[in-house]
């Protein structure tokens, strides 16, 4: 394409800008204890991936928020109400607290597409604590057999879901779909495509997640107080991953931690023991565009650590699910 055909066509596109959905145009909100946090990305008309248009933090009262239970949501709606007035959304993709969901893999006979999810549906209740008629849930399809699909699921109680809608209407806001935070934090800092198994720690303010992701999506998910020995969980966790497929042919071991969240501190790998992993800081931004990523500061880099879930709730848009 001719450059001058590009700047017809950005011109064409600023003086008659497309609706939002055709653009692509999405935003992503994550709720913690802690604090609200909103991106806003926009799909490059004329290349490849997503560019940051906005980002933005509010801290929460202190107790509105508790383990991921909404306490006084007012409180949570009037700081809603703020984002919604101040970068004119309508609608937003978000995030649900890990400390709420059950997060699993289990193998179903292959089955038509259409039939899938009742076969999830039908293990549900022997792998998470929770009824199926009281909860909701949404899996990936992360590896096919001849006759096996293997899924990853994730489970939440209707109540919460119910709690986090109500929160975005009565604020204005159609939240049109929502991810686990876990889940959405791995679409961010995880490159589009990679298969590989990694475990993600994600230091938030009082506690730390452990994920381990495979084949691009969430298959075990743990969070521990911050007063917890880091070292002792992620020894937990991974000789958990390692015993399970210890008798596969195929190999999974994990070799890589990516480092997130608001604590992140390179030093802290010292105290893991014998555990021969490289660790690396990670990076929100892998999965924007190319000439969005050549325009951010250090200092926006080391920021987005604490945005990760906002940014791979967004990132949703490159395929809509809803949990």
């Amino acid at each position: 394409m001719s450059s001058t055909l590009k700047v017809k066509q950005r011109a064409f596109l600023n003086l008659f800008p497309a609706p939002e959905f055709l653009m692509l145009s999405t935003s992503g909100v994550s709720i913690t204890d802690y604090d609200t946090k909103f991106v806003e990305l926009k799909r490059e008309v004329l290349g490849d991936g997503f560019r940051l248009v906005h980002s933005s933090q509010s801290m929460n009262p202190k107790g509105a928020v508790t383990g991921g239970l909404v306490t006084r949501g007012e409180e949570i709606i009037s700081i809603l109400k703020e984002i919604k007035s101040h970068h004119h959304i309508r609608y937003t993709r978000a995030t649900l607290p890990d400390e709420r969901s059950y997060v699993f893999t289990a193998t179903i006979d292959r089955v038509p597409k259409e039939s899938m999810r009742d076969a999830v549906a039908f293990i549900v209740e022997e792998n998470a604590p929770v009824s199926l008629l009281d909860s909701v849930f949404d899996f990936t399809v992360v590896d096919k057999q001849p006759d096996k699909f293997k899924v990853a699921v994730s489970v939440l109680s209707k109540d919460i879901v119910s709690t986090y809608i109500d929160l975005f209407e009565r604020a204005g806001i159609t939240p049109v779909s929502f991810d686990v935070e876990s889940q959405a934090i791995a679409r961010a800092v995880i490159q589009r495509g990679d298969k590989t198994p990694y475990l993600l720690i994600n230091f938030y303010q009082y506690k730390t997640g452990f994920y381990i992701v495979e084949n691009g999506a969430v298959q075990f998910s743990t969070t521990v107080a911050l007063t917890s020995d880091v070292g002792a969980e992620m020894r937990k966790v991974l000789t958990f991953w390692e015993a399970r497929h210890s008798s596969l042919d195929t190999p999974h071991k994990i070799e890589k931690a990516f480092l997130c969240g608001k604590r992140v501190d390179n030093d802290f790998v010292a105290s893991f023991g014998d555990y021969k992993l490289s660790y690396e800081r990670a990076d929100a931004w892998v999965n924007l565009s190319a000439s969005s990523k050549v325009n951010l500061s250090p200092e926006i880099r080391d920021e987005s650590l604490d945005y990760a879930a906002a940014i791979g709730s967004a990132l949703s848009g490159r395929k809509t699910k809803h949990v």
